[in-house]
């Protein structure tokens, strides 16, 4: 057998799809959809791209960190992975928490970056509050941890008015997909890292 960079690359690719958890039905909408721009989560499901072999290794790494600290803690109270639902009229609402301490009554969110945020990214946010909803749990604490090894975490209690405009954009996200209708695009720093920031760009200049 010989390996090479490419093998190392199908590993990695088949350790993700492994432990993937996104399953895409038309009666499912998943937090972490509906939480960042709904433009990405809708051409990630019209139009799926292949991720470059960079952007799988930066997964790998924040995937083994994720499950490191999530295998740690498990034997310390918390719940790992905790399946969230919320039935609506048309669709359900699925997220999965990294780490919730039953006792304590917290839920935790891990994210790896590779700077650590002055305040905490407002979709990082409301992921954190959708849980918070879902889970019927009033405390919980941003987890960033940066690729140089710096760390720094931020409490948020539940905002109900939060989780209204978040209901709103489940709503209209479902909507959007039902219809094939293009969602806005919402602009951020975040837009220079999306792989269909240039097809993103071209239904700009078409809808003007």
């Amino acid at each position: 057998m010989r390996i090479t960079k490419s093998t190392v690359y199908d590993w990695i690719k088949g350790s993700l799809a492994a432990n993937q958890r996104v399953y895409y039905t038309n009666d499912v909408i998943h937090v972490s959809e509906i939480t960042g721009c709904l433009r990405k989560a809708y051409y990630t499901r019209t139009t799926p791209l292949k991720p470059s072999e960079a952007a799988l290794i930066i997964m790998s790494i924040g995937n083994g960190l994720h499950n490191q600290l999530q295998e740690y803690l498990t034997s310390k109270g918390w719940v790992s992975e905790v399946e969230v639902l919320w039935n609506f009229k048309y669709f359900k609402l699925v997220g999965h928490i990294d780490l919730y301490h039953p006792e304590l009554d917290i839920v935790l969110e891990l994210k790896t970056t590779s700077k650590i945020p002055e305040k905490p990214y407002p979709n990082h946010v409301m992921q954190l509050n959708s849980y918070l909803a879902m889970n019927k749990s009033e405390k919980g604490y941003l987890i960033y941890i940066s690729r140089n090894g710096e760390v720094e975490v931020f409490p948020h209690r539940f905002d109900k008015e939060l989780w209204k405009t978040t209901i709103k954009r489940a709503f209209h996200y479902y909507f959007s997909l039902q219809k094939k209708h293009i969602p806005k695009p919402e602009p951020s720093p975040l837009c220079t890292y999306c792989p269909f920031k240039w097809k993103c760009y071209k239904e700009r200049g078409n809808e003007q």
